[in-house]
């Protein structure tokens, strides 16, 4: 009997079934879109590389984007680990991940992680963790809460109660309002860096996230954590948990996925035209491509 794993997007809070990866293994795995949703008036493609069609996309193409949803080096080891498959069976690994990715995509589990919705209240102490046990602590979390964040570093997340002050970790398919980093291991002060980098670039006029450091002790590395505000979630989903805003899902995809770039890559290594094809897709595919080229 082959794998089935189903795909989903949620629109308006609710998660609707767009289609399935079937196959036993990563060499064989294929999405194809259900014949109700292409009929449905509101149909979208998951992907500007996955459009609307009614057969099976290449295992090529279905590995290329939804490899795209995971964390990437020594996040994506220590997760493959963490649940003993191989780091390049991204299959068992979505399926690990699949209740809070980058954008709205969410993997069925008939209704587990809905009915098991919560925000728990992370102390002082468990934060300060997160920043002093690096990529470890944050795999652990990740574990826990199924989130899966693309990225090389180490990252968790997290729902923040600015009104109050308090964190909190998101379980099942509740979703977070904040990414948190942490410090990298090999580059000191990368923080304030990103921080400072960000205040600059807001100085000259350019549009930044609202991003701020959590300062846990001295800070130094160890005490410190960089929380930038979600731009793939709402507050307005009408959806209360635990007394607090259950943020909605907005779709989106990054230019790799967009242009079926496989995740390994993302990071151009010999000149391959990225930007060109960059620039070429905002041109074809945007509503304001002038302004998005800007």
């Amino acid at each position: 009997m082959s794998r089935t794993i189903n795909i989903n997007v949620e629109k308006n809070g609710r998660p609707v079934r767009v289609g399935n990866i079937c196959g036993d293994s990563t060499a064989e795995a294929r999405f194809s879109y259900f014949d109700e949703y292409l009929q449905s008036e509101d149909a979208r493609p998951i992907s500007i590389s996955l459009p609307l069609q009614k057969d099976p996309f290449s295992v090529a193409k279905t590995g290329n984007f939804f490899e795209g949803l995971l964390p990437e080096g020594f996040s994506r080891r220590a997760v493959a680990d963490w649940v003993k498959a191989d780091e390049n069976d991204y299959l068992t690994i979505l399926e690990k991940l699949g209740q809070e990715f980058l954008g709205a995509i969410l993997i069925d589990d008939d209704g587990q992680a809905e009915r098991d919705m919560a925000y728990e209240p992370l102390s002082r102490e468990r934060v300060k963790q997160l920043a002093a046990e690096g990529a470890t602590r944050s795999t652990e979390l990740l574990m826990q809460t199924h989130l899966s964040l693309t990225g090389a570093s180490g990252k968790a997340g997290l729902y923040y109660d600015s009104e109050n002050d308090k964190w909190y970790l998101p379980k099942g398919r509740a979703a977070s309002t904040h990414i948190v980093k942490q410090s990298h291991v090999r580059l000191g002060h990368i923080v304030l860096n990103e921080q400072l980098c960000m205040q600059t670039a807001k100085k000259l006029g350019i549009e930044v996230p609202e991003s701020f450091v959590i300062n846990l002790g001295n800070g130094m590395d160890s005490d410190v954590l960089f929380a930038t505000k979600r731009f793939d979630r709402y507050m307005d989903s009408g959806v209360l948990i635990d007394g607090l805003k259950c943020p909605g899902r907005l779709h989106q995809e990054d230019f790799s996925q967009a242009l079926g770039i496989s995740s390994k890559d993302k990071y151009e290594r010999q000149p391959s035209g990225y930007l060109r094809k960059m620039f070429e897709l905002i041109r074809n595919y945007c509503s304001d491509p002038i302004r998005d080229q800007q």
